[in-house]
């Protein structure tokens, strides 16, 4: 089993008798042919998962008989994860990272895709409990700064990288407390969307720190299982609950075309 294990597999964990200075581990590491095959089907699966799911999302936009903001979003969250996960499963957006204290695979590509789609989400959850644009913006933002601090954080070594992981987690505890104030007089639909939400900020800066960016407790394989069910969860799991639950979720009466009668649901259309 020894000689079938690839070299990032064996630099990772330490087995290999020659394993490569700091500075100099990357020269023949090369994606995805070095991928363990268990990151190269998590990452398939992640891929083909959100494709499928961005169609649906995709399908069930375009047979309503207006545009509306909530199935755009819907389908832009899988479509660009989609991008993001073929991208890394083909080796692109990855790199060997040998700066650190031992080696590790930071996925840049990740990043692109959370900047993107984690203010998209919050943007949904804000449109469906009818917050105003205030509320909206903060969320949006902090979102952004929390990917952000993340990014810089992969980018840093100890022990200034967990001084960036510190500043995400307290954007990620501006951005929990203003979902967890949402609950009251929400429907059933949207508290479920929302503990979504509130289960992704507070997930992710934990494998963030147990990962390859942190302290590498977690093999490379299994964050990149756990974050692969978690993306799928959140970006396919919770489009397809909220448009196949569209009415419950916003709590607005539907006209015959299929649209909210109730008007200041579309504020931001």
């Amino acid at each position: 089993q020894g000689e079938t294990m690839s070299p990032v597999f064996q630099i990772l964990n330490g087995t290999s008798a020659s394993a490569p200075a700091a500075g100099g581990a990357g020269g023949d590491i090369t994606f995805p042919d070095d991928y363990p095959n268990s990151v190269k089907h998590f990452l398939l699966i992640g891929a083909v998962g959100m494709m499928v799911g961005a169609g649906i999302c995709l399908y069930l936009s375009m047979t309503r008989t207006k545009p509306s903001l909530y199935h755009s979003i819907a389908f832009i969250m899988p479509a660009i994860s989609a991008m993001s996960y073929y991208a890394m499963w083909t080796g692109m957006g990855v790199e060997f990272k040998t700066t650190d204290t031992s080696p590790r695979v930071i996925f840049w590509a990740r990043y692109i895709d959370y900047v993107v789609t984690l203010p998209l989400l919050l943007i949904q959850l804000a449109l469906i409990a009818k917050a105003d644009t205030s509320a909206m913006v903060a969320s949006t933002g902090n979102a952004v700064l929390f990917v952000i601090a993340l990014l810089i954080g992969a980018m840093n070594v100890a022990p200034f990288k967990y001084m960036w992981w510190f500043g995400a987690v307290v954007f990620a505890v501006l951005i929990v407390v203003q979902l967890a104030g949402r609950y009251e007089g929400a429907t059933d639909i949207a508290k479920v969307l929302n503990t979504i939400g509130i289960a992704f900020t507070v997930i992710y800066p934990l494998v963030w720190l147990l990962g390859s960016e942190g302290t590498a407790s977690l093999g490379l394989s299994q964050e990149v299982a756990f974050l692969t069910i978690l993306d799928l969860i959140v970006k396919v799991g919770f489009g397809l609950y909220f448009l196949l639950n569209f009415e419950a979720a916003t709590g607005d009466e539907v006209g015959p075309d299929g649209e909210p009668l109730n008007q200041q649901s579309q504020q931001y259309v």
